[in-house]
């Protein structure tokens, strides 16, 4: 198959274990798939401000990125917004209700910043190990305290992109997607103990179809490269799904292919197979 565009998700996919850089080796693959007329389009779950320092570079293949896991639409070389679909508060009241009867810490993700209690910002703390990335980069730049999440909801005009529930104790699991199900929303799993949720119409597949629409590009000629729950959506809309070799079983099942490990430059390998039809 010939591929006009590459979705490439970030953490655990196309960044190397640093969660800032990619590759030599990847970044020579994209440059030669760009060369060739191959659209590169990143799909990830982080907001605009939040980006790694590999996106944006100023790099050649550098276009759209697809932001919040497809709450946004934006141009990599100024932040342009191309697409959006927000939550409205009355929802993010909702969830916010939903993480307090089931006493979960809560994030509200708007602007570039999460917001979150104070409360809940000591009780990630005191989790520590399996959130260090989350609470040393993440909420260290870009986390804001505040006294109270409904109010921020009923005093602040701000543009919801997306709500995390940071840590969930694995017996919960069933009951937190139960409840989640019967609100008019989409939700994924980003960690086996973390879920991002977002509008309805926001998901990595959505933000797939609205990148090809914008860029003239048939989604059956495109492929996708991700490790999470959360590209599930955009492995199964794409042309051919690729998972990561150290991708759990259900997105390795939800996937067309499985190339190797992040540590083993699984994307770049998939980059250059798939696309540039060449194989070491």
């Amino acid at each position: 198959m010939e591929f006009s565009l590459i979705a490439l998700d970030l953490d655990g996919t196309a960044l190397q274990a640093d969660h800032v850089s990619f590759s030599p080796r990847l970044s020579a693959a994209l440059l030669a798939a760009h060369r060739r007329g191959v659209a590169v389009v990143p799909i990830t779950g982080r907001q605009f401000a939040m980006l790694p320092p590999a996106v944006p570079t100023g790099a050649e293949w550098e276009d759209l990125c697809v932001l919040c896991n497809g709450s946004e639409v934006r141009r990599l070389a100024d932040g342009a917004l191309l697409d959006s679909h927000y939550m409205a508060a009355p929802l993010i009241l909702a969830l916010i209700d939903l993480a307090w009867r089931l006493d979960l810490p809560v994030e509200l993700s708007a602007g570039g910043r999460l917001y979150l209690t104070g409360t809940d910002w000591e009780r990630l703390r005191g989790i520590g190990g399996p959130l260090a990335f989350h609470l040393n980069t993440i909420l260290s730049a870009r986390g804001r305290a505040v006294p109270d999440l409904t109010a921020l909801c009923r005093e602040e005009r701000l543009c919801f992109d997306k709500v995390n529930l940071p840590y969930l104790p694995t017996e919960r699991r069933a009951e937190v997607e139960a409840a989640l199900s019967a609100l008019p929303l989409s939700f994924a799993w980003s960690s086996p103990r973390s879920i991002e949720i977002t509008h309805r119409e926001a998901t990595k597949a959505q933000g797939l179809l609205r990148a090809c629409s914008l860029l003239g590009v048939d989604s059956a000629r495109t492929l996708a490269i991700g490790d999470s729950g959360n590209d599930i959506p955009m492995l199964r809309a794409a042309g051919l799904g690729v998972a990561m070799g150290n991708a759990p079983q259900e997105v390795r099942d939800a996937a067309g292919a499985v190339t190797l490990s992040n540590a083993e430059d699984g994307a770049a390998a998939a980059v250059e197979r798939y696309v540039l039809n060449e194989t070491r």
